[in-house]
Order: C-alpha cells, then structure tokens, then sequence
C-alpha cells in the first residue's frame, strides 16, 4: 500500500543531535536520514496524494545532493516543502521564487550578512544515528558571536576576525579546539571568558534551535497547500 505523506516527512541528522525523541513525535513527523538526490521524489512517487516534505540536513560529497529540479518538480506536483538549518535553509533560499518556504535564523542570514555563504552550515559528523557532530559549523559560532560576544568582553570587530579566520578554514578544520584557539588569539578573549562562550555555543546551536522551533510551531499547518491533503 502507498505510504501517506499526510504526516510530514523529515529529513534530518545532526542538525537533530540532541533533541529528545519526543519533539518529533509532538510535532508528528516521521524522521528520516539526512536527504540525498533521489529520496524527494522517491517518497512523493509512493505516496497516495502531495503532502509536506521538511528538509533539513543532507549529503552533498559521499553522495550527490537534493537537487534544484526534483524539489521543484515535487512542489508542482503539489508537495509544500520546507528547509530550514543546514541544506534546507539553502535549498529555501535558492528556491525562494520557486515555491520552497524557508524557516529560522539560519536561512534568513542569506539576507543579513554579504559574508554568508553555504560553507557556514557544513560540518563533520559520525554518518549513523544520532549522527554526533565532529566539527562546529561557523553559522553556530556566528550566532554565540552576537549573543554571547560583546557581553564576555570579544569587540566586534575581534568578532569579525574570529570568523575571518575560521572562513579561510575547510569546513572539516573547524574543531571546538580550533575554534577556541582563533577566540583566544584572534578575538584576543581571556581563556576563562572563551571557554564560557564555548560552552553556551555547545548547547545553543542555531541549526538545532531552528529545527526545534520549526518542530514546536508547525508552520505547514498554516499554509493553504494543506488544501491538497484532505
């Protein structure tokens, strides 16, 4: 029998890492590896009838991406998707004229910062559940950065030259320890003062407090795409 896509499909790894397993079940979604090309349309093609698809993480190296055209082809077959956190967010934003709604922080930094890029939400992270993050994207050190910054001492512009540096880094380089040196030296930030922002960056991840949010607010239930899902 054709599975139903009435309950939201979510495609998620470590951007999940942390979130008990009561978030998902409260939000009613059924949660889903990290997305790779051919799972979008697979999953509309063995469902009755369009529903909602969330895209959040996904493979980009050790297999071909999501691509433009079947997240395309699946919201003209009537399909709401969203993207939020990590590839999703990017997907959202490329898509944004075409349909895909984007959700949180991380994809509205597209508009915020000239500096943001893609490489600010890719990391390292072991490649089964719970998929545990090996490296910090930079889009999580960002966020810590204007919260937590100018309060433990770090200057903008000692803020910039932290991420200045880190940009410059491959994604998998980006080590807590790494990331603790450029604050000490870059951000010239006391060691008693780096390592709490550290810690406030470690259970405060932006990728993970939009997912949460996006779970708790269930925004698709307020879109008139549900039309196509009696």
């Amino acid at each position: 029998m054709p599975e139903s896509l009435t309950a939201p499909l979510l495609f998620a790894g470590p951007s999940a890492w942390g979130l008990p397993p009561e978030v998902f079940a409260q939000a009613g979604v059924r949660l889903l590896p990290p997305v790779r090309r051919g799972d979008v349309p697979r999953h509309a093609a063995a469902s009755e009838r369009p529903g909602v698809m969330i895209v959040c993480d996904g493979v980009f190296q050790v297999a071909p991406a999501v691509s433009h055209q079947e997240l395309c082809e699946v919201m003209d077959a009537g399909c709401q998707v969203w993207g939020v956190s990590s590839l999703g967010a990017i997907r959202a934003h490329e898509l944004r004229a075409e349909g895909m709604h984007g959700f949180g922080e991380v994809f509205e930094m597209f508009a915020r910062f000239e500096d943001f890029t893609d490489d600010e939400m890719c990391l390292l992270h072991c490649p089964e559940p719970p998929y545990f993050p090996l490296t910090e994207p930079l889009v999580n050190l960002r966020h810590a950065l204007d919260r937590q910054g100018e309060a433990l001492g770090l200057a903008p512009s000692a803020a910039q030259a932290v991420i200045e540096v880190l940009s410059a880094l491959w994604f998998g380089d980006r080590t807590p320890g790494r990331i603790l040196a450029a604050l000490l030296k870059e951000g010239r930030m006391a060691a008693p003062a780096a390592e709490q922002l550290m810690g406030w960056l470690s259970s405060h991840r932006l990728k993970t407090l939009d997912l949460a949010r996006l779970l708790a607010t269930r925004p698709w239930q307020a879109s008139p795409a549900l039309a196509l899902t009696p």
